[in-house]
């Protein structure tokens, strides 16, 4: 396993004049100990995620043209790139473009300077087009419709957005740097819209049926004219693709589930009675980040984080649900946490989640509706003695987004279709039980759906965590 010190504090120095200030003894840094082994991997993310086979099938499906993606699961999905511009929380900060003809270029809209971190090829990209402003933004103060349809000229075409040393000798990572700002600059386009339609253009999607994840995408490509395209609502679209992955997803979601357990584990055997709910999330947010994940959420006591008690205490019982991402892809973990000598009653009802989680288990293959993985939980958690009002039983995908399943597309409303477990999905089954007054407990494992069963992507052991 791979670990490496940073230095956490830099040196003081005394306040008084140059000499003591060079004499002055540095304090000694604090230390934190980073675990690499899976962020200094080159085969993980190095291809582009999307599952172009199932993308090609859904999009004949729904008699599509092309995708183009706003939201940064979706970008990243496409493009195997989450820009600088989607931290900063610009509004515009990435699109990416995917044609349905397999022989036109898929392309990634970013800023100029975005292009610095592709030009590297560290990873699998597709092609750049880069998004810049208006030079001649004051020909454009309330436009007609017609002038809107006049592309304006390019800030990004006026040269390197950052300055060059003349003469300086660049090692090769800055040439690439250098080489980035003379190509895309020059072909920049006047903000996001024009840039949508230069991709479109060398793509061939300028006419038909397009899936948008935002519709704002719409909006934006109306507004300058564009015409003879039907935009339509794709994020359930995009999730259909999703819903089957590649093995290197696979290989991300193995890894995120791992830094999610692990994390996960570590912050529950520190609990301690008086402790409260923001000092254990500190601990899970610090344990994931030390591994190299994010950390997303951290469900703990009964659902949000509620402790009964404000705190830890002794003879309760905890629900823990949570997720570490790892290239934005996602994990889901969840245990009973109970605190000191268990009661009886905590205990009768963990072990009837348990046997329910035995018997879904035993039928979970491919072919199998999840409404039936389902049931056979909850008649089985039921039958062992839990109270029926209790268990709220849920059979999810998990990706890129915690509930990677698509809804049904002939209502507005999130209703899930009739879904069925299908190889290289990758699922989990929520068995949480919770009860006011009693206290709650969970049990949560991913796991890749094969032809006649599954694997399980996370140590299944230790489902119950007694503490303090």
């Amino acid at each position: 396993m791979k670990r490496r010190t940073f230095f956490g504090a830099a040196a003081g120095t005394a306040a008084a004049g140059l000499a003591a200030t060079a004499s002055a003894a540095a304090a000694k840094p604090a230390t934190l100990q980073l675990d690499t082994t899976f962020t200094t991997d080159p085969k993980l993310g190095r291809s582009i995620p999307v599952n172009k086979e199932r993308a090609y099938q859904v999009m004949d499906e729904h008699k599509l043209d092309g995708l183009i993606a706003l939201r940064t699961i979706n970008v990243y999905y496409l493009t195997n790139t989450v820009t600088t511009l989607t931290a900063f929380g610009a509004e515009y900060p990435a699109f990416a473009t995917f044609p349905r003809k397999a022989d036109q270029p898929t392309f990634l809209l970013s800023s100029i300077g975005n292009t610095w971190e592709t030009i590297n090829a560290a990873r699998e990209v597709p092609q750049v087009i880069t998004m810049s402003g208006a030079k001649n933004w004051q020909d454009y103060i309330n436009p007609t419709a017609e002038k809107m349809k006049v592309e304006p000229e390019s800030s990004g075409r006026q040269g390197g957005r950052f300055a060059m040393r003349e003469g300086a000798q660049l090692t090769e990572r800055e040439k690439g740097w250098k080489r980035a700002q003379e190509i895309y600059g020059d072909t920049s386009g006047a903000g996001p819209a024009w840039s949508l339609v230069h991709a479109m253009k060398q793509s061939g999607m300028m006419k038909g049926r397009i899936a948008v994840d935002d519709m704002r995408i719409a909006l934006l490509l109306q507004a300058i004219g564009v015409e003879g395209v039907t935009f339509v609502d794709g994020d359930n679209i995009f999730r259909q693709i999703r819903h089957v992955k590649t093995e290197n997803e696979i290989a991300l979601l193995r890894v995120a589930q791992k830094l999610t357990q692990d994390s996960a584990m570590t912050m529950a055997r520190a609990l301690a009675p008086g402790m409260t709910y923001e000092e254990a999330r500190q601990r899970f947010f610090a344990e994931a980040a030390a591994r190299g994940g994010n950390a997303g959420f951290l469900l703990l006591g009964m659902t949000q984080g509620l402790l009964p008690s404000s705190v830890v205490k002794k003879g309760e019982s905890y629900m823990m649900d949570c997720s570490v991402h790892f290239k934005l892809y996602q994990g889901d973990f969840a245990r009973t946490i109970m605190i000191g000598e268990p009661s009886a009653e905590n205990m009768r009802r963990f072990k009837a989640q348990q046997i329910a989680r035995e018997e879904a288990f035993s039928i979970i293959k491919a072919g199998v509706p999840f409404t039936k993985v389902e049931q056979v939980a909850r008649d089985a958690m039921v039958k062992a003695g839990m109270p029926k009002d209790i268990p709220t039983i849920s059979l999810h995908s998990i990706g890129l987004q915690h509930g990677d399943d698509p809804g049904r597309m002939d209502t507005p409303y999130a209703v899930r279709p009739e879904l069925v477990l299908a190889e290289n999905m990758t699922v989990t089954l929520d068995l949480p039980y919770l009860q006011v007054g009693q206290g709650g407990g969970h049990n949560e494992d991913m796991l890749r759906i094969t032809k006649t069963g599954y694997e399980i992507l996370n140590d299944p052991k230790d489902p119950l965590v007694v503490v303090g």
